[in-house]
Formats: C-alpha cells, sequence, structure tokens
C-alpha cells in the first residue's frame, strides 16, 4: 500500500468509525486532524492539487464511493503520501478506529 492509499483508506474508515465505532470520539478528532492535514497541504502553494484537491477533499466526505479515486489522485498529487505528519496521523486514526470499547481502549 502506498502512502496516499493508507491517507485514502484512513480517511474512508475514519469517516464511518467516527459515526458509529466505539471509539467514536477518538476516531473523531484524528479524522478532523487528519482532513485539516490533508487541507493544509492541498491548498499549499507547493503542490499543483490546489482548489480542485481541497475540493476533492470535501466531496469525498460525502460521497466516498464516487470521490475516492480522485482523492487517491490529488492525495498522490500533492505528495501527502509523503509527508510524516499526515501519515502518522492516518496510521493513529487507523489504530483507533481498531481499538476495542471500554475502558481498555482509554489505556490506548
Amino acid at each position: 500500500m502506498t502512502g496516499a492509499e493508507l491517507v485514502a483508506t484512513a480517511l474512508t474508515t475514519g469517516a464511518a468509525a467516527a459515526l458509529t465505532g466505539p471509539a467514536r470520539g477518538t476516531v473523531h478528532d484524528l479524522h478532523d486532524a487528519l482532513r485539516q492535514a490533508v487541507r493544509r497541504r492541498l491548498a499549499s502553494p507547493d503542490t499543483t492539487a490546489g482548489p480542485y484537491g481541497v475540493r476533492v477533499l470535501d466531496a469525498h466526505a460525502s460521497d466516498p464511493d464516487v470521490w475516492g479515486t480522485r482523492l487517491l489522485r490529488v492525495l498522490d498529487a500533492c505528495g501527502a503520501g509523503e509527508d510524516a505528519e499526515i501519515l502518522k496521523t492516518a496510521r493513529a486514526l487507523l489504530r483507533a478506529e481498531r481499538l476495542p470499547a471500554g475502558p481498555a481502549a482509554d489505556a490506548y
């Protein structure tokens, strides 16, 4: 899995888990942090994705099935899959989404 694929997977999984998962609060917070980090990366003057990339990110939030391929392309184009902060947050979100419910989850 490439870095861009990891980020896209985390954005998709986090959006669904934030609504229904047992670790809802943590997942929601990490999903928001990931979206903001990706948004900053897309809006950076150093990337070619620009405003189109931000629109794709927003559209993906409402319909991941339709926008998933385009999101992957803009993540790849802007280098999000190589950004250490974005990758760290994506991995943390995917780990948190898999946490069991209950007091043991708070230890993480």
